[in-house]
């Protein structure tokens, strides 16, 4: 079995190829080579084989290469894990044209490029399809434009889960909330130099806060293992949508 995760070099990626290690993992990177090279060891650490692709999924053109080299690659493809994303918090008068088109481009155009592509391999191996969302996708968040691209997902997932699935083919989301990576970093440091009003209401029902790339990974393999998930925005957010 081939899996293909994109944004794996890091994060929620990295936890994803390395918890997918039982299968072949083809890990996709956009700029940190040595980064997803590191991914890469840890897939055949933990017993597995992986090869890193670099292709900027934005790109239509770069997403089908990417698909071509992972099915070149082990010779077939059963899924796709579709986690590349990035956020570039700003308020709605603040973001500009690039910045909104930067973030729908990866985060949900990026998405549907690399599952257009891979949908016919798909369709032969009756594989799946997972789409690595956000709460904020449901809640919305401080960035207007990383929350419409999760949103995105969510209309993606339901939409692509009755168009393949009489293929055989199940897709589902995973929907986290805060997760400990460098791209919530980034969302923490802006919340500290902004007077946003409603974050400090919005919190997990456990007594911690953010989850761990593991914890999503955990999520990401049951999808793919349950014969019988489909269309499935599955929250991990420790109750914060409750």
């Amino acid at each position: 079995m081939a899996i293909l995760v994109t944004g794996a070099s890091r994060g929620v990626g990295r936890a994803v190829a390395v918890e997918l290690a039982a299968h072949d993992v083809v890990v996709n990177y956009h700029e940190r080579e040595d980064a997803a090279e590191a991914t890469v060891e840890a897939v055949e650490a933990a017993g597995g084989s992986a090869v890193a692709v670099q292709a900027d999924v934005s790109e239509s053109t770069e997403a089908d290469r990417l698909v071509e080299t992972a099915v070149s690659a082990f010779d077939e493809l059963d899924a796709v894990v579709n986690n590349a994303g990035i956020t570039r918090p700003h308020r709605l008068t603040d973001t500009t044209d690039e910045t909104w088109n930067a973030v729908i481009e990866t985060n949900l155009s990026g998405a549907f490029y690399v599952t257009r592509a891979a949908a016919p391999h798909l369709r032969e191996a009756a594989g799946d399809v997972v789409f690595v969302s956000s709460v904020g996708g449901t809640l919305g968040t401080v960035d207007a434009s990383y929350a419409a691209s999760k949103a995105g997902l969510h209309g993606l997932t339901r939409s692509l889960a009755r168009e393949l699935g009489p293929d055989g083919v199940q897709v589902n989301a995973v929907a986290p909330g805060p997760v400990e990576t460098s791209l919530n970093e980034v969302i923490l440091e802006y919340l500290e130099s902004t007077d946003f009003h409603g974050h400090e209401h919005v919190d997990t029902h456990l007594p911690s806060y953010a989850c761990t790339p593991a914890d999503v990974a955990d999520s990401v393999r049951y999808l793919l293992g349950n014969e019988y998930v489909h269309g499935e925005v599955l929250e991990v957010d420790g109750g914060m949508h409750l």
